[in-house]
């Protein structure tokens, strides 16, 4: 009776199989990356669309005013002009941005973006309850509540890329501080409103406050209806880094120090990138405006 030998893998065979498999995993995990990275900036594109989307729903119900002018902060400091409490939470614990920073019940884009979202907050109040944080507030809720990062969370602030080991200069570091919280968390929203122009109408030659504002709000309503498509009305933090800074950051959001999300006015968004003359970044350029072109006249 004759018996069969049974064949088994060689060691070389083992081995040649272990490397196809290494190779394969070499090849598909770079694609596997990109995918991952295209889907977050598709999702970041998708919350700017929204965000604007948002903006006009609040300008059609205020006669077209702008949704942030001079801000309350949290600890009832006024006259502080911020262009990131238009919408999201409130920073977690520890931030250092949140004397800046004002309740999500108090961010007017937030009802629009998140409608059935709780914002935790009386919606009608008195002018003189400003000053005392109980009185605008429905008990039993407190600071330490709007801080929780588990709780008061609005998805459409906030860029799935925007993490605490990308560019997050908001909070007290230099452009390139990293860490120890996101954008988000820090301040409440990954995505700035479009305040560039304010700075630029203080240097016009009837420099004044009150008429850089009002003049800059006029302009903003005709800028909707005469280049909706060319004027950005938000971006993400490391783009707001460049150019109140006059440089890129290292760090971004999306991977490259110079490509940034924009919105703007016709409710688009897409991904910009900063030209730049004599190494210093470009207010404007053929594709995009951060300020009025009547004020470099």
């Amino acid at each position: 009776m004759s018996r069969k030998s049974v064949r088994g893998f060689t060691l070389v065979e083992l081995l040649v199989v272990i490397s196809i498999i290494a190779l394969l995993i070499g090849l598909l995990l770079p694609a596997l990356s990109r995918a991952r990275a295209a889907a977050r900036t598709t999702t970041c594109l998708s919350n700017m669309g929204q965000i604007v989307r948002a903006c006009t729903m609040y300008q059609d119900d205020k006669d077209d005013a702008m949704p942030v002018a001079y801000p309350y902060g949290s600890n009832g400091n006024t006259g502080a002009l911020s262009n990131f409490n238009h919408g999201g939470r409130y920073p977690v614990a520890g931030s250092t941005m949140g004397i800046y920073c004002v309740y999500p019940f108090d961010r007017p884009l937030n009802k629009y973006a998140h409608p059935d979202i709780p914002r935790g907050g009386s919606e009608v109040r008195d002018i003189s309850q400003w000053n005392n944080w109980r009185q605008r507030m429905d008990p039993p809720l407190g600071p330490q509540d709007f801080q929780d990062p588990n709780r008061f969370n609005f998805p459409i602030f906030e860029c799935p890329a925007d993490k605490a080991l990308s560019s997050n200069y908001q909070e007290g570091g230099g452009i390139n501080f990293i860490g120890p919280r996101s954008c988000y968390q820090a301040i409440g929203t990954t995505y700035m409103f479009n305040i560039y122009w304010q700075s630029w109408a203080s240097r016009h030659p009837r420099r004044n406050n009150t008429w850089n504002w009002e003049r800059g709000t006029k302009m903003f309503q005709r800028a909707r209806l005469v280049y909706p498509s060319q004027f950005i009305s938000f971006f993400d933090d490391p783009f707001d880094a460049t150019f109140w800074q006059m440089r890129p950051p290292t760090v971004t959001h999306h991977g490259r120090p110079d490509v940034n999300s924009a919105s703007f006015l016709d409710a688009h968004a897409e991904q910009v990138k900063t030209e730049y003359s004599n190494n210093l970044p470009l207010y404007n350029t053929s594709k995009y405006f951060l300020i009025y072109p009547e004020y470099l006249q």
